[in-house]
């Protein structure tokens, strides 16, 4: 786990200092983004997808562990409305940002760390069942709630079509099921492609940081935080207490998948809706600083 920390913070902190140094502008950065969405995490995607393990207990654990980041996103609403008397915009930000994390870009390489390459393929199936699917239906409705779009399901269904990540998702499951394999050299090229993955999304998040709104938005930004990467694993790690089930290396994953920082698309996603902006962009420069901590504790807590 700490090499992995290790690793994620040496690529981000590589692309905060390009940014600072001016080594990497817009035209650079909108290049790499586009490589990473369209052709790295695709292969990674597809790659994961075809060779995990796939089974009703882990859909399940999947599907419990979401239920409760929805439920913590729905209690931040009503916490920020309610007991902090926050605006509409800073509401529904706050609700947002907590319901959704970084499940692929930060949450599969420490998975990785944490407990090696055959749960990576789960993290990422995890990603595209209990982060992907849920922004995209959840767009559409952050952007009506904002006056910038109208919700319907017809929205939903273009996203997800336009989606490469989830085009992959549906390739490699259409791939699995064939009555046929897929040779095994038939993937290195697309296994050197997604392993480019990674540390072009975490270098792309060094140069998207920035550092001067947290200030302004510090006390919004802790109840997020603290929401999005304490309280909701706590429902997870309480669901596996109360149920009396054997924590395994499955359950670590998703909660350690739940504990994850704001998504960096959630943020963009309220950019968009003209929400609170200042809150999204502080709740994901922290959150990243702050998994530092609070990934490490959630996995030690896993073996007492």
């Amino acid at each position: 786990m700490l090499l992995a920390l290790y690793g994620v913070f040496a690529f981000i902190g590589l692309g905060y200092f390009a940014k600072t140094m001016r080594m990497v502008g817009n035209k650079q950065s909108g290049i790499l983004l586009g490589f990473l969405l369209n052709f790295a995490l695709p292969a990674q995607i597809f790659t994961g997808i075809y060779h995990v393990e796939l089974d009703v207990k882990l859909i399940l654990i999947m599907l419990i562990a979401l239920s409760c980041s929805l439920i913590g996103g729905g209690a931040m609403y009503f916490f920020a409305k309610r007991i902090l008397k926050r605006d509409k915009n800073t509401t529904i930000a706050m609700a947002f940002l907590t319901t959704l994390g970084n499940t692929l870009f930060l949450g599969v390489p420490l998975v990785q760390g944490a407990l090696g390459q055959e749960y990576a393929n789960k993290a990422i199936l995890y990603d595209q069942i209990c982060t992907a699917i849920p922004l995209a239906t959840l767009t559409p409705l952050i952007m009506s709630l904002g006056g910038k779009g109208v919700f319907s399901i017809r929205a939903i269904t273009m996203r997800l079509s336009q989606n490469p990540l989830f085009l992959a998702l549906i390739v490699g499951l259409v791939f699995k099921f064939m009555p046929f394999s897929i040779e095994e050299w038939i993937f290195i090229p697309i296994r050197q492609l997604g392993a480019c993955a990674t540390p072009v999304a975490l270098f792309a998040i060094g140069v998207q940081i920035s550092i001067g709104d947290i200030k302004t938005e510090w006390k919004n930004t802790f109840f997020v935080l603290s929401w999005g990467m304490l309280i909701v694993p706590a429902l997870v790690f309480l669901f596996i207490k109360l149920s009396g089930v054997a924590i395994n290396d499955t359950w670590r994953m998703a909660l350690l998948e739940s504990a994850m920082p704001p998504l960096i698309s959630s943020a963009a996603v309220i950019m968009r809706a003209g929400l609170n902006n200042k809150i999204a962009v502080s709740s994901v420069a922290f959150g990243i600083f702050a998994s530092a901590l609070t990934i490490p504790m959630w996995l030690r807590l896993t073996y007492l």
